[in-house]
């Protein structure tokens, strides 16, 4: 049996660092704002009439589509403080850092959409909602969801999100940028009912008969990679960082 060297075992505490590092977040402003709205989510459910449930997609679409806005923010808000010049002296690269964060935010996003879900259903009894087969079949209005099956629905959305802040936040090099960019799309598609996206909305609540909710989903987690890959091409240019801080 073959014994770890001290580079891998270097290599292995490096990485586990850098993930515990990233959920030391206790002390961002954003932190305590995110938990903030999540509390007030849950309050929203638990203070309702359980004889008169709330509209599911109030939570599942659009409260969580507030979280996966603020939780890219969160995590990169120790990183990047006033500026990027502190990423431009990372020893690490920085391509790795996007992907880490990326997949830290979705699984928080995922984590968080799983408690506020299964505490509707345990309050209301249930979860009965409108469920689109990935089959491409017909749309069901008022079907019975687990909580998985309704986050899994959702979560293309979620994806692009989160996809579509960390972007913002690179390309402007500042927290705001990310914010800006997620909650204006967020924003638009909620007060246009998805008619300002159409067939491309994040809702798919708000998804209309003639287009398909399969292509929907397809085209939402194809531009989250797109914007992923986006992040971490730019993010890559670390000169930029730096030439920019010099001007």
């Amino acid at each position: 049996m073959m014994m770890p060297t001290p580079t891998n075992d270097r290599s292995r505490n490096s990485w586990f660092r850098g993930w515990t590092l990233e959920l030391k977040v206790h002390k961002q402003p954003i932190t305590w704002l995110t938990l903030l709205m999540f509390v007030l989510y849950l309050l929203a459910i638990v203070l309702g009439d359980p004889e008169r449930p709330r509209n599911v997609y109030y939570f599942s679409e659009m409260a969580m589509f507030s979280v996966a806005v603020l939780l890219p923010l969160l995590l990169f808000q120790r990183d990047i403080g006033g500026g990027m010049e502190v990423l431009a002296t990372y020893p690490v690269s920085l391509g790795q850092l996007v992907i880490r964060k990326w997949l830290l935010s979705l699984l928080l996003t995922v984590g968080l959409g799983i408690i506020l879900m299964s505490v509707y259903a345990w309050f209301f009894g249930g979860i009965w909602t409108i469920r689109h087969p990935w089959n491409g079949a017909e749309a069901i209005p008022r079907a019975e969801m687990s909580v998985y099956s309704l986050i899994l629905q959702n979560l293309p959305a979620y994806v692009l999100l989160n996809s579509l802040t960390i972007v913002g936040i690179v390309l402007f090099r500042r927290i705001y940028g990310g914010l800006v960019l997620g909650f204006a799309l967020w924003v638009l598609d909620s007060i246009s009912f998805g008619a300002w996206l159409g067939r491309w909305t994040l809702y798919a609540s708000y998804l209309k008969k003639s287009y398909s909710f399969p292509q929907n989903r397809i085209g939402l987690l194809i531009a989250s990679l797109l914007l992923l890959a986006f992040a971490v091409w730019l993010m890559g240019r670390r000169e930029r960082w730096i030439s920019a801080e010099e001007e």
